[in-house]
């Protein structure tokens, strides 16, 4: 490929890119196999930049005999003529990548990242100066509650260390792209890159995944994401009408599933890097709407929990916003595929608009009745301070003082004639 071609390709989106291009347009990478023990993240003896933390993903040692099987797999596939879809499926396919110093290689070839581009990182300690401080304010108080990213051992230099560089990321992808706004769980998000990448390539990498993939999550408003949630029901329509029908009578939307969509699940499973990073191999391999559909098998096999929950708008939330630790997310990543393959999106869009049209009309309806209820509690409390609380008449009050009185004046009377009999 020509350095023409391959400026048209880096113009052209991820997701449209054609599968059959060559995987990368430089040297075949080198990529740590098993053997390599003696210095992880290094290859060719040039180190990364320092990540916050030593990998707990790329401990070969500690690999089981099929993650090992993987990684020799990687490495014999990268050496030959590898095309573009074929390195996407590597990452997709079972187990990912296995490790993160395998992912610090290939994550940006996915991208297509140039190994020669850089960023100049310098300016990166100030950088916050350079976006709204209430947007820096939000950035911060989310940063703070990112700390489950690290293992439970981390001592406060660490958590200082990856508290700065978390916050340096974020601020320096928002200062190269203005137009995008910051949003909750964009923290989440980031400093998976940041553990995975370090800070130098880790921004490279996260300004790509954001204008590639992140980018309506970044909009003004959210509309366009909460439209898109009800791909899960019109997947469910047709994998699983009873289950959708069950969500539909408690008035659930799927609004449930908004922090996994937004997160890649790096929210729900960020004590568990693992995992998460394996979803992140997946995601960026598949097009930008797989999260969606993997949250639609999910919800599909836990349907037996569902159907026994208590039937209601309230459980049935709290349910489905609480993923278990053991899904069997190999399976069901080939399902969310599978899912995919028989039901694009673009054969659902029209139902998908409908979901959402009917979802609007909903929340009109209850915005009038929350209305309407706050005018009557508003004309009862009116009323009852208008009418005058009831008197007892002058007449009827000293009736009344005069018959205690009475009544205490024979009580004392007996009490002392009592007491003058015993004596």
């Amino acid at each position: 490929m020509d350095k023409q071609d391959l400026d048209n390709y880096t113009r052209v989106p991820l997701v449209s890119l054609p599968d059959s291009i060559a995987a990368w347009h430089e040297d075949v990478p080198w990529v740590p196999g098993v053997s390599d023990t003696d210095s992880p993240g290094k290859p060719n003896g040039n180190a990364y930049d320092e990540t916050v933390l030593s990998d707990d993903c790329g401990d070969i040692e500690k690999l089981s005999q099929l993650e090992k099987l993987k990684i020799r797999v990687i490495n014999g596939k990268i050496k030959e003529n590898l095309s573009y879809g074929e390195l996407k499926l590597l990452g997709c396919s079972s187990l990912g990548f296995v490790t993160d110093d395998v992912r610090r290689v290939l994550w940006p070839k996915l991208l297509r990242i140039d190994d020669e581009k850089t960023l100049d990182t310098s300016e990166l300690s100030d950088v916050h100066k350079k976006i709204a401080n209430s947007v820096y304010e939000q950035i911060l108080k989310d940063v703070t509650r990112s700390g489950g990213h690290l293992p439970p051992d981390s001592t406060e230099e660490d958590y200082e260390i990856f508290h700065r560089k978390l916050t340096q990321i974020i601020c320096g992808v928002l200062h190269r792209h203005p137009e995008l706004n910051y949003y909750q769980g964009y923290n989440d998000v980031a400093a998976t890159v940041l553990i995975v990448m370090g800070l130098e390539k880790g921004l490279l990498v996260l300004e790509k995944i954001t204008v590639e993939y992140l980018e309506r999550f970044m909009e003004q408003t959210m509309e366009k994401v909460n439209q898109e949630l009800f791909y899960i029901f019109a997947l469910l329509e047709r994998i699983h009408p009873a289950l959708l029908q069950h969500l539909e009578n408690v008035e659930l939307f799927p609004h449930f599933a908004l922090a996994e969509y937004t997160t890649w699940y790096a929210h729900k499973y960020a004590e568990n890097r693992k995992l998460l990073h394996r979803l992140f191999d997946f995601f960026l391999g598949t097009p930008t709407l797989m999260p969606l559909y993997l949250s639609t098998v999910i919800v599909a096999h836990r349907d037996i929990e569902i159907f026994n929950t208590t039937p209601d708008m309230g459980h049935t939330h709290k349910i489905l916003c609480t993923l278990p630790d053991d899904l069997p997310f190999e399976e069901l990543l080939i399902k969310a595929k599978n899912l995919y393959r028989d039901y694009p999106p673009e054969s659902i869009n029209a139902d998908v608009k409908d979901f959402d049209q009917k979802r609007r009309c909903k929340e009109r309806e209850w915005k009038q009745k929350a209305e309407a209820n706050r005018i009557e509690r508003e004309r009862l409390r009116r009323l009852k301070v208008a009418v005058p609380q009831p008197r007892i008449p002058y007449r009827l009050r000293s009736y009344r003082t005069i018959t205690v009185v009475t009544i205490i004046a024979i009580g004392l009377y007996a009490f002392l004639k009592t007491g003058s009999g015993l004596n």
